[in-house]
């Protein structure tokens, strides 16, 4: 009985060993598949802006300012999954809250033809603004106009002054500059709400002021804004980074020069009278340099 039970013990022990040894495939391959849905899974870091209703924002338009209730209103429409702009009064859909640091993406399709096909992705939106007159808060656009998607417009005489780096060769339409990387030659350029307040976007692969990378009407785009304070915002249109301004300065109150850096303000999604749907509107938010 005894040398049974030792048998037993040595045949369980070296088949312990074994499994050790070689492991269990199903257990490899478990670990394996984790990893894999580790590595390709996207983070949680992104979350959505858009979650199927405007309670989350504030509205503006042209001539009335933030109105107080966004269901009062029919530019703007919350729908399944998307968000759809009518045809209508000029103005943008903005954050309760501001941001800082972070990266925002947006898919838009144009929808009906007509008009000049403008709209925008907003940053540094002036939440606290109290103007009736204008298109928009004081506030940085990256346009979504058909022939020049991720150009930067900064409100007119409202602000901010940003800078960036220009192709020096070319001088469009009421003296605006295209965007030029400084490692591929573009020269320093200061952009004021005051005058030359547009730098226009320059598209990877294709001559400046060349057709942009767009897909064809009714498809959608992605547009990215990768915003660090006033330190930078960077502009990546369909996968590829065509604009960049930095050195964001808020306008100095009582006078047309640059004040205190613009750090932060509201994101907001525009209308310019046109047809255009937006859907997955998320944000990730980036960790500010220490010191800030």
């Amino acid at each position: 009985m005894t040398k049974s039970i030792t048998i037993s013990l040595a045949v369980l022990t070296l088949g312990s060993l074994c499994s050790v040894a070689i492991g269990d495939p199903a257990t490899k391959a478990d670990t394996q598949s984790d990893k894999a849905d580790k590595a390709t899974t996207p983070t949680s870091d992104w979350r959505p802006l858009y979650r199927g209703s405007l309670d989350d924002f504030r509205i503006y338009f042209r001539g009335q300012g933030y109105i107080d209730d966004v269901h009062k209103q029919d530019v703007f429409v919350a729908e399944p999954g998307q968000i759809h702009v009518r045809k209508g009064t000029n103005g943008l859909i903005a954050t309760k809250a501001p941001y800082s640091h972070y990266h925002v993406k947006v898919d838009y399709r144009w929808g009906a033809k007509g008009g000049s096909m403008n709209a925008g992705l907003m940053s540094h939106v002036d939440l606290n603004s109290k103007r009736i007159k204008d298109n928009r808060p004081r506030s940085v656009e990256i346009n979504m106009k058909a022939d020049a998607p991720g150009s930067i417009w900064l409100a007119s005489k409202l602000g901010p002054f940003a800078s960036s780096f220009v192709d020096k060769k070319i001088t469009g339409r009421r003296g605006t500059k295209t965007y030029l990387p400084k490692d591929q030659g573009g020269v320093a350029h200061d952009a004021s709400p005051f005058s030359n307040r547009t730098v226009l976007a320059n598209y990877p692969g294709k001559k400046p002021n060349s057709n942009p990378n767009s897909n064809a009407h009714g498809e959608w785009n992605t547009l990215e804004a990768i915003v660090r304070g006033a330190d930078s915002v960077e502009i990546i249109h369909n996968g590829h980074t065509v604009n960049l301004i930095t050195n964001l300065r808020d306008l100095k109150k009582g006078s047309k020069e640059p004040g205190e850096p613009l750090v932060e303000g509201g994101i907001g999604l525009q209308s310019e009278g046109q047809e255009i749907f937006y859907r997955n509107f998320v944000i990730k938010e980036l960790k500010p340099p220490s010191g800030e």
